[in-house]
């Protein structure tokens, strides 16, 4: 297209001019042939370069996310608002990077072409177009501020949204054993309607900004030219050519100028969502106290108050209450005894540092640490990988690690043994698996301390014994909870932990009076 037009200009100047304005025209051709290849050509590589920023951005903000999410508060931001900000906010973020010229480009062009209006039509005419640009702008600043109002609405209700359907689609097996699928069907769909509502608000608020900009240039043309018309400015061919030439140019600026104020609200809303997420208090690192050889000691605990913590603040009632100092040595198995809802969760969640302290000295931990929570986390691969965790194989190890968790038999009755993939979050594992997995992943990484949160709940009395009788286990520190109390394991146990309503006590277990009162959970009188 272009050669054609050049060849077509040439022969025009060809036959109605003689040669210098033959010349003339051939370079002024050429000038402008070149000019538009060199935009090209640096179009193309901005447009590569804003690109591979963009990517950078992304990859930059989704590692920054994510390892604050791993370092957050228990009552931090939620898993649905964190997907959203990865999925949606990093991404509007990146793909801010292609137009962030736009933000002084746009606005220079603008002057450009006011500047070539005055030359050509003069003062007033230029101060007309000037005033309809921006009376233009001016309008758009309202629809601009309920826009981006709108906007945020709009991710606060996908925040909800996602996460009740990722919390119903973990959920499912439940949902179809009790037939709920039509009242938390009905439930999303309450969500998406509210969603939908406030994204109709927002098209509705967008399509008056395409509006108003897309007829802005036409607005522009005829202000411009009835104050020449009223001024009795002469309008001669030329001029009206190229003030129509120059509203053309200037309907491009116009043009994206909607669709950047638009981007521009969207990533303001995207990065103080962002923004807001890294600035949540982080949850306390307990550091692990490291001892010399020498020394006996495993876990330290001193009285103090711990209590869960909501979004907003601390809980004042303490959830647990350490009244008395305790010492806990190597190779000790302390058993946490209590009633339902007596705090035996809770405690161990202070020992780890997941719970926030209000006041004492806290308590430390010698030495690495594992836990085993209550309920069991299963990886989506082999048993094999679930038990190594990335460690390296030592396969004597590895072997013992199995046998003390009685996992040979189920390893040898499945057909791939342990390089048997594990179906999501476990789905083709019983819960007694499940449990032994996770107490084996445990083991192998080798610890200095053991907190087992309930680890024999969900296996029988034959298996639990042959747990807790391993040849594997006598070697390392264990704290372990349990719902009710077996005489068994409070037998092999160094020390017994007795919670009432979140109170902290403890008792060496040689007394048998005390294992027998225990045994029915019955209050005792602890003599410290």
């Amino acid at each position: 297209m272009g050669p054609l037009l050049i060849t077509n200009f040439v022969n025009f100047l060809s036959e109605n001019h003689d040669d210098s304005g033959y010349l003339n025209g051939l370079v002024l051709a050429f000038i402008f042939f070149f000019s538009k290849t060199v935009e090209s050509l640096t179009q193309r590589q901005w447009y590569f370069g804003a690109q591979r920023i963009g990517v950078r951005v992304r990859a930059a903000l989704s590692v920054l996310v994510y390892k604050k999410s791993l370092s957050v508060k228990f009552a931090g931001s939620s898993n649905g608002k964190i997907i959203n900000m990865i999925n949606v906010d990093v991404e509007r973020i990146g793909d801010f990077c292609w137009n962030i010229h736009g933000v002084w480009l746009l606005p220079f062009q603008v002057f450009l072409a006011l500047v070539i209006l005055y030359r050509n039509l003069g003062a007033a005419p230029s101060i007309a177009a000037l005033s309809s640009t921006i009376l233009v702008m001016v309008s758009n600043t309202p629809l601009a501020s309920k826009q981006e109002r709108l906007h945020s609405r709009i991710m606060e209700a996908k925040d909800l949204r996602i996460k009740a359907t990722s919390e119903t689609l973990k959920s499912m097996r439940v949902l179809k054993l009790y037939s709920w699928e039509p009242t938390f069907f009905k439930k999303l769909l309450q969500l998406r309607e509210t969603e939908r509502n406030w994204l109709r608000r927002y098209l509705y608020t967008s399509s008056a900004m395409a509006f108003l900009f897309w007829a802005s240039p036409t607005l522009v043309s005829v202000i411009t030219f009835g104050v020449c018309i009223i001024l009795k400015t002469p309008l001669t061919t030329g001029t009206v050519l190229s003030a129509l030439a120059t509203f053309r140019i200037l309907q491009e600026p116009i043009y994206n100028l909607p669709e950047l104020i638009s981007m521009i609200a969207q990533t303001k809303v995207s990065i103080d969502r962002i923004q807001d997420f890294l600035r949540e208090k982080d949850q306390k690192k307990q550091i692990p106290y490291q001892t010399s050889q020498a020394s006996d000691m495993a876990i330290e605990i001193k009285s103090g108050e711990y209590a869960w913590e909501t979004k907003d603040q601390i809980s004042t009632k303490p959830t647990i209450k350490i009244t008395k100092n305790m010492k806990i040595m190597k190779l000790y198995k302390v058993a946490v005894c209590g009633s339902v809802g007596s705090g035996k969760s809770s405690l161990l969640c202070s020992i780890i540092g997941e719970i926030p302290r209000i006041s004492g000295a806290g308590i430390k931990v010698h030495g690495t640490k594992a836990y085993v929570p209550q309920r069991a986390w299963i990886q989506t691969r082999t048993v094999r990988d679930n038990v190594l965790f990335g460690k390296d194989m030592n396969r004597d190890f590895y072997e013992d690690v199995l046998k003390g968790c009685a996992l040979k038999q189920d390893i040898e009755q499945w057909a791939d043994g342990d390089l048997t993939v594990v179906g999501e979050r476990g789905v083709n594992l019983s819960g007694g698996q499940k449990q032994r997995i996770q107490l084996a992943r445990a083991l192998y990484s080798n610890s200095d301390v053991y907190i087992l949160d309930d680890p024999f709940s969900a296996v029988d009395a034959h298996t639990g014994t042959h747990l807790f009788k391993a040849s594997i286990f006598p070697l390392f520190s264990m704290l372990f909870t349990i719902s009710h109390a077996t005489i068994l394991l409070c037998l092999y146990s160094h020390l017994v932990v007795f919670l009432i309503f979140g109170m902290f006590l403890c008792r060496n277990v040689s007394c048998n009076s005390c294992l027998r009162r225990l045994s029915y959970m019955l209050p005792i009188n602890w003599n410290f």
